[in-house]
């Protein structure tokens, strides 16, 4: 890559942090309301605990549901409404998928 283009994406990323911290500093009462109630729910908060991107969906699926004693189908239901949330964000690489937090509430 060259020089240009790194310090060009180098500027966008720096802009996209601070578009970040304004959307998060402008919803702050709602984030802190969703984090609340993910607190409360266990298997969410775990779901986000363990989000590193180290994890497929189906082996963070089956590890939270051992660990917590629930079906999988009821964790996999949470991470679904966790991504749609914009809690957690996904990286795919060929035909598994990575979860990872995406720290909306750091």
């Amino acid at each position: 890559m060259k020089r240009d283009e790194i310090e060009l994406l180098e500027e966008i990323s720096n802009k996209m942090d601070q578009m970040i911290i304004l959307l998060k500093l402008s919803n702050r009462n709602e984030l802190k309301a969703f984090e609340k109630e993910i607190k409360r729910d266990k298997v969410s908060s775990r779901i986000l605990e363990l989000a590193d991107g180290t994890l497929t969906y189906s082996n963070l699926s089956k590890k939270i549901a051992e660990e917590m004693k629930v079906a999988e189908i009821t964790v996999k239901k949470k991470i679904s409404t966790l991504r749609e949330m914009g809690f957690l964000i996904t990286r795919r690489e060929g035909r598994e998928v990575y979860y990872e937090n995406s720290g909306l509430f750091e």
